[in-house]
């Protein structure tokens, strides 16, 4: 079994203790380093290849939102599962560390249960990714999502890799409704009390980084989920 690699990016030493405990327990899964600050978690993303990034929200120096622009922005490591660790459990601030480019998040105080859970959420998307993709043309667009590469207009559209996951889901599969549980289940696929809206705002940071022609075709029946209408898409 492949051991993913993960990078701790935490300030406070009892959770620093709590993860080296954890880690310790799913030695056999995962190998984990350690760094107290932001800027250290930089040096260590640009001299290893790491799989994930558990990142505290709330950093001293460089902050947890500053990281993860900076992870984002860099081919090395865009690709990166980044969980967001935070004290901030509100909805609205949930969506706004999605919209930033995290995978996922989790509110302090968590179980080691849910730790796990969100850790096999992201590597199921590794496994997809690595399972390799298709290419998909429709005018205005160019999505390649072996490569992780979306073009809008001829110009790069960045995206997250939980907006990829339902990216790939609504072309393979277009005209269909897909329910909210269905696309859940699907690409986090563990339980949580706020599941629908997380998924409803990936769905939303999706539909604007696909600009103002191709948003309009992911569209929503209400209450139940989305679909791409490719109907006239050439019109």
């Amino acid at each position: 079994m492949r051991r993913y690699r993960v990078l701790i990016v935490e300030d406070e030493d009892e959770m620093g203790r709590f993860y080296s405990w954890f880690f310790g327990r799913h030695a056999g899964e995962f190998s984990c380093r350690l760094a107290q600050d932001g800027d250290r978690a930089l040096t260590v993303l640009s001299e290893e290849n790491i799989d994930f990034v558990v990142l505290d929200w709330i950093l001293p120096g460089l902050s947890g939102s500053a990281v993860l622009k900076a992870l984002r922005g860099h081919p090395k490591t865009q690709g990166a599962g980044v969980l967001v660790v935070t004290g901030v459990a509100a909805p609205r601030d949930a969506a706004d560390i999605l919209e930033a480019g995290a995978d996922d998040y989790l509110a302090k105080p968590f179980d080691e249960r849910v730790l796990l859970a969100r850790l096999h959420s992201l590597r199921r998307r590794l496994e997809r990714a690595a399972a390799g993709g298709k290419f998909h043309e429709l005018p205005g667009m160019i999505w390649d999502s072996a490569a992780g590469r979306l073009l809008i207009d001829g110009h790069n559209a960045h995206l997250t890799p939980k907006e990829a996951d339902l990216l790939r889901i609504f072309l393979e599969r277009p005209n269909m409704i897909h329910y909210h549980r269905f696309l859940w289940d699907s690409i986090w696929g563990y339980e949580s009390e706020g599941w629908e809206h997380i998924v409803v705002s990936a769905v939303c940071a999706l539909r604007r980084k696909l600009g103002v022609k191709l948003g309009v075709r992911l569209e929503s029946v209400k209450g139940e989920g989305f679909y791409f209408n490719i109907n006239n898409v050439d019109s």
